[in-house]
């Protein structure tokens, strides 16, 4: 059963069940109090009378003057017996049970269909005997006025019913418009393959307009990671087309000259084993850069700053056989975050700072009140003005020749940014053509700042 008719179904019967609870109540309480004040009114009377009549007294004529318009008034013994005339207007009271009751009673008593009202009360009869007072009235009038209440609570019922039934679809309609509004969105995603968002109204601020703000977050989400992999896709293609190339090429050059020509077969197996080791590289720093994208997969520790970079500065100092020094304020300069991931980010820094510098590297470390800083100074080619807002693209480079004879695939900083990112810091660089260069990483002590967990030192 669809959503909409169970709101129709559920709203409906609730608010007529309640009605019914009401008008029930309503027509219980007013019988009561009726049929109550009837009682009450007629105990008065059987006292009144009781304390005005005297045995000397004519009782016949005095028990006369208190008759009810539309009642009975008779006197029984302890033998259920009359002991004087029934006074009545109405021939059928005369019909009714006679019985003698023991103190004060007051009910109500049905005969024929017919309701009435008896209260009984002990006189003393000329004859010093005690006698039981009976006073009865017809409840007829308040039958009718009941059955009257009772029509117009039901016909009122089945007036309201009509607005009942139009505010559960009305609301029905408003719970369910936006969500059919999400359904039919979807769909057309589906059909059409285009992201696409809901227009929201700007006077709601519901839950139901949550929900819709949240489907159009999520769809800016995917849109983004989409439009990131179509990039991400066509650069790595058209990165990798190009050894692909030259493997195939140099291959081709193999299969004719090879066998022959010991130069051309020296020639094609280094170039095929450069664009293979290059194709590797490749392949892994696309690797690292999807993982890095995880923040969640951060094996979180203590590491020492310093000591990391220090490591790092001599053991890049033996492979390039270059200078780097390091300047620090403070021996030890502990954070929480990923070694592994750290070391990698630093290994990029410098390593592009070798490259692109044929002088010493400076890199600076200070401390901050929510952090450190480390700054990768080199004195090499610079980067030009118009390629500045772009190195941190993917497969993007400044000089490509000089790239391609250094190995590089332009995705060292892209990798390096997401490394950063995913420790909460800012990576960010100065840099003047013909001068060099600065990159500067600024780290926060905890990933987490409000609930750092236990780790295990780094030495």
């Amino acid at each position: 059963m669809p959503i909409k008719y169970k709101i129709y179904i559920f709203t409906t019967v609730t608010l007529l069940s309640l009605l019914l609870l009401a008008n029930s109540a309503v027509y219980l309480l007013f019988n009561k109090m009726t049929t109550d004040s009837e009682l009450e009114r007629l105990q008065t009377q059987a006292k009144d009378m009781v304390g005005t009549i005297q045995p000397q007294d004519n009782l016949q004529q005095l028990l006369t003057a208190y008759l009810p318009p539309n009642g009975m008034i008779r006197v029984i013994d302890e033998d259920n017996k009359l002991v004087s005339n029934t006074l009545t207007k109405e021939i059928h009271f005369q019909k009714l049970p006679v019985t003698y009751q023991h103190g004060e009673k007051a009910f109500v008593r049905e005969y024929n269909g017919e309701k009435f009202a008896v209260v009984y009360h002990p006189l003393i009869w000329t004859d010093g005997s005690i006698v039981s007072l009976e006073i009865t009235t017809s409840l007829k009038q308040m039958s009718e006025n009941l059955s009257a209440l009772r029509f117009v609570l039901i016909g009122t019922s089945l007036l309201i019913l009509i607005p009942i039934i139009l505010a559960s679809r009305t609301l029905g309609n408003i719970v369910l418009s936006p969500i059919q509004s999400l359904v039919q969105t979807m769909e057309e995603i589906q059909k059409n393959g285009r992201f696409k968002k809901l227009s929201l109204p700007k006077s709601s601020r519901d839950e139901l307009y949550i929900m819709g703000k949240t489907f159009n977050n999520m769809m800016d989400i995917l849109r983004r990671n989409f439009e990131k992999q179509q990039q991400f896709v066509s650069d790595a293609s058209h990165e990798l087309k190009t050894p692909l190339t030259v493997i195939e090429s140099y291959a081709s050059l193999l299969k004719r000259w090879g066998t022959k020509k010991p130069e051309v077969l020296e020639e094609s197996i280094e170039a095929i084993h450069s664009e293979a080791v290059r194709m590797k590289e490749m392949t892994e720093q696309m690797l690292m850069l999807a993982q890095s994208n995880e923040q969640g997969d951060l094996q979180e520790e203590e590491v020492d700053v310093v000591h990391l970079v220090t490591e790092l500065s001599q053991r890049l100092e033996h492979a390039y056989n270059r200078t780097i020094k390091v300047h620090k304020e403070e021996e030890n300069m502990p954070i929480v975050g990923d070694c592994n991931k750290l070391k990698q980010l630093l290994i990029i820094l410098l390593d592009n700072g070798l490259k692109y510098s044929e002088k010493h590297l400076d890199v600076s470390l200070h401390k901050k009140p929510n952090g450190v800083t480390v700054s990768v100074q080199d004195y090499g080619i610079g980067i030009p003005q118009e390629d500045q807002a772009s190195i941190f693209d993917r497969f993007y480079r400044v000089d490509k020749a000089r790239n391609r004879k250094s190995g590089g695939t332009g995705l060292g900083l892209a990798i390096a940014k997401n490394i950063v990112e995913a420790h909460k810091g800012t990576l960010t660089f100065t840099s003047v053509p013909g001068e060099g260069s600065t990159f500067t990483i600024a780290l926060p002590f905890h990933i987490n700042q409000d609930t750092p967990k236990k780790r295990v030192k780094r030495k």
